[in-house]
């Protein structure tokens, strides 16, 4: 069967048992590999064995969860775990890949790109269509989302239809980056026998993945500085805004796409001139500002290598970058021994060094590295000459980053923190944790690269080791469900529960502010009741307001006595309730009474909604615009104005023609009680009883705070004019 494995051209396994490899991406702590080729060889008893390839038919996608220990000699067939691509067998939906490639963030990758297999049983798929899965949702959340396989649509200008070129994944900024490669002349679809894939693309094609399932495509045309080319390495490097891309390596014309030609020899000759130099000077490309540099290296420059892997570790103090390459071959001899040594470049002195030597027998060329911990990298699959040969050391290959050897085994609980290796310190300085002293190459290119390796890149990259049974599995078992609930609903219902908890700490918050709000009005009122008792605090040496009378047992009516100053030859009036008024809610209110600090009064619920009528709360309006006379008393009433509860306390002249007061600022209304009604030819006695029925009324409770807004009023003859009964409405306002 064929796997399914987007970047690897060939894996090759030996002896009875069908291993696999692939070019994989890696989602949190599982490791993806889809396209490829697989062969198997058969033994037989005189010594010969018989390659064959293991052609996919059921479109299957093989993946490593990095909980799992293994050594490199190990049947990789019992370790792998499978599942089917877009839910079935090998179509025009999910095809055979080779030499594609995965892009991928924390959560979802898109298959891109490679070559159809050889066969006339499916259409080729559309030129404007992709697959991706997701394994974790993010962004915007989706009630109805689960992890799964996506048909998707590219760009008018983007076509599924290239093939061999360098590829990168920035979770970070959820991008990916596909640069140059090969395409057919009319940019159609080819297959892997064929050939028709030979001209080269001067493309830089980008994939944002910021909303899940959902990307967004876009293709560029190289700048004619930067020259294309096939199988290069594509590395994103942590700097500046948005980080930058290396493309290294890589060749024109690759012999695997013209090994038929006869113009084989003319296309050598160009590769061996042009090909070294993508080695000695590498094209960057910066992320933020679209912009592409040169730049020329120094050191152990590798030779011309396509079809070779790589891995980026920086120093702990961000002062050196360096990408670790590893294996390849020159594109020139197809039947030639890739390489098995590995070079790191170390940036931003751009000086090459060669970290490892390697063996004939040991090398290889097809092959993907992804780094699994600070100083691992997995090399997976791959070919070592052709498929007749087996891959010494196994499938997949683990290389330590720091003491610069290969280890035979992979152990999760086995790693370390990277450290620059002693071969870089010795070119750029400084120790392990970082602190190089050179920090810039013999010369800039282009002088602009200095300020953008300057700067430091600040958005913060996920890791997702130590792996160990507990860490976040983005394998498809991790969200099979068990007894009936789905594993998705587990975030669901997280979410929700967060969600409710939100709500109670809301609540509480708004309780509690509404409760020191009426702790405050309500020590405000305690403070009123208190000026109330000693007026002379608030008005110096002022008389002190009305206060009511002793309160009667009576079953009949109840009479109060206004303690209102008037002159000294008149005598308080006594004024009586009628019994419509119950005795459980007649509590007297000062109308005299002006609150401290300025602001507007709110009153609280009270038992006691209306005051009784006193001479300072009774107004008398009448037709006749003059002043009425009581003789008696030699009090003068002013008909016209609305009330005659002063401001500021003072004690009206028995000498002046009328009273004068100035007019009180009034409470606000309050709607928490309601005044109960009483019978005016029931409560005015003494010298008031004189006004008539028909006379024109008007009663208003004078209220005083420091809000200049009009309170309620009661109007004499709201009910029944003959009889003079009256009803008012008090608000309390929060």
């Amino acid at each position: 069967m064929t796997l399914q494995s987007q970047e690897y051209e060939n894996a090759v396994s030996c002896g009875k048992n069908t291993d696999t490899a692939g070019s994989p991406n890696i989602l949190r702590n599982t490791i993806f590999i889809d396209g490829g080729q697989l062969w198997y060889q058969k033994g037989y008893d005189d010594g010969c064995v018989e390659p064959n390839p293991d052609n996919n038919l059921e479109g299957t996608i093989y993946y490593l969860n990095l909980t799992t220990p293994f050594d490199t000699s190990s049947d990789f067939m019992t370790i792998l775990k499978n599942m089917s691509v877009a839910g079935g067998a090998a179509s025009n939906i999910a095809p055979t890949y080779v030499d594609g490639t995965m892009f991928a963030n924390d959560n979802e990758f898109y298959l891109y790109g490679g070559m159809l297999p050889n066969t006339d049983s499916t259409e080729p798929p559309p030129a404007n269509q992709v697959l991706s899965y997701a394994a974790y949702q993010y962004g915007a959340f989706k009630s109805s989302w689960t992890p799964g396989w996506n048909q998707e649509y590219l760009s008018k200008n983007v076509t599924r239809y290239i093939t061999n070129g360098a590829a990168a994944s920035v979770p970070s900024e959820n991008l990916g980056f596909y640069f140059s490669g090969m395409r057919a002349p009319d940019w159609g679809d080819f297959t892997v026998n064929q050939l028709q894939s030979n001209v080269t693309a001067h493309t830089l094609i980008t994939l944002d993945m910021s909303t899940i399932q959902d990307g967004k495509w876009t293709n560029d045309t190289l700048p004619s500085y930067i020259p294309g080319r096939a199988n290069a390495e594509l590395v994103w490097v942590p700097v500046s805004d948005s980080g930058v891309l290396v493309a290294i390596g890589g060749v024109i014309d690759p012999i695997q796409f013209f090994r038929t030609s006869k113009s084989n020899s003319s296309r050598t000759e160009e590769s061996k001139k042009i090909s070294p130099t993508f080695m000695e000077t590498v094209s960057v490309f910066d992320v933020k500002s679209q912009k592409w540099y040169l730049q020329k290296t120094t050191g152990d420059i590798p030779p011309q290598l396509t079809e070779f892997c790589s891995v980026l570790a920086s120093a702990e103090d961000g002062s050196s970058h360096n990408i670790y390459i590893y294996g390849g071959y020159d594109g020139l001899d197809y039947n030639s021994n890739p390489s098995d040594d590995v070079y790191i470049l170390s940036l931003p002195s751009f000086q090459w060094v060669k970290a490892y030597k390697g063996t004939n027998t040991h090398s290889r060329s097809g092959h993907k590295c992804i780094k699994v911990y600070p100083d691992q990298m997995l090399a997976v699959g791959g070919q070592h000459v052709d498929s007749t040969r087996c891959l010494e050391g196994g499938i997949i290959v683990n290389f330590n980053l720091n003491t610069l050897k290969f280890d035979d085994e992979y152990d999760p609980k086995t790693w370390g923190e990277y450290e620059v290796p002693d071969a870089v310190i010795a070119q750029i300085g400084g120790d392990s944790k970082g602190s190089a002293t050179t920090t810039a190459p013999n010369s800039w290119t282009n002088s602009s690269l200095a300020a953008i390796f300057a700067k430091k890149y600040t958005k913060n990259i996920e890791t997702y080791w130590p792996y160990n049974s507990s860490s976040t599995d983005t394998s498809p078992e991790a969200h099979k469900a068990g007894g009936g609930f789905p594993a998705w609903a587990g975030g669901l219902i997280g979410a929700i529960v967060g969600l409710l908890v939100i709500a109670v700490l809301l609540g509480l918050w708004f309780y509690r502010r509404r409760h020191r709000k009426f702790e405050a009005e309500k020590a405000k009122v305690t403070e009123e009741e208190s000026d109330r008792q000693s007026p002379e605090w608030m008005y110096g040496s002022g008389p002190a307001s009305p206060g009511p009378g002793p309160v009667s047992t009576s079953t009949d009516r109840e009479t109060y006595q206004t303690s209102a100053t008037l002159p000294s030859t008149q005598t308080q009036p006594s004024m009586t309730q009628s019994p419509t008024v119950a005795d459980t809610i007649v509590s007297p209110v000062t109308p005299g009474t002006v609150e401290s600090g300025g602001g507007a009064l709110y009153e609280l619920h009270d038992s006691s909604p209306a005051e009784l009528p006193t001479p300072y709360n009774i107004a008398y309006l009448s037709q006749d615009k003059d002043y009425k006379d009581d003789s008696a008393s030699d009090v003068k009433v002013d008909m016209r104005r609305g009330s005659l509860s002063p401001v500021s306390p003072q004690t009206p002249s028995d000498t002046a023609t009328q009273f004068s007061f100035p007019t009180g600022r009034n409470r606000r209304i309050s709607t928490l009680s309601v005044a109960p009604t009483w019978s005016i030819d029931n409560v005015m006695s003494g010298r008031m009883t004189h006004f008539n029925a028909d006379d024109d009324m008007n009663i208003r409770r004078a209220r005083h705070g420091s809000d200049a807004t009009l309170g309620s009023s009661a109007t004499l003859g709201g009910g029944d004019s003959e009889k003079g009964w009256v009803s008012g409405t008090e608000t309390i306002r929060e």
